[in-house]
């Protein structure tokens, strides 16, 4: 099952936040593949498509702060 999670894009100056899938987590169902099988996962931000990473600890995600640079648009 696909889970969805609450985030808040971490670049200073974009300041989006909202439900976000892990990046590759749209295409997992196609070919059955287990979405969370390394347990780390990628984030994308819908408005400044920034990336951060993050570790699955359970139900929990343990976000790995980035750089604290501008958004990639800014």
């Amino acid at each position: 099952m696909l889970t969805s999670y609450m985030m808040k894009c971490p670049y200073l100056g974009c300041n989006w936040s909202g439900s976000l899938l892990p990046e590759g987590a749209w295409d997992a169902w196609r070919h059955g593949v287990t979405v969370y099988a390394t347990r780390e996962v990628v984030f994308r931000c819908p408005r400044c498509h920034g990336e951060w990473h993050a570790h699955l600890k359970g139900d929990d995600i343990e976000i790995e702060t980035p750089d604290l640079t501008p958004a990639p648009w800014a």
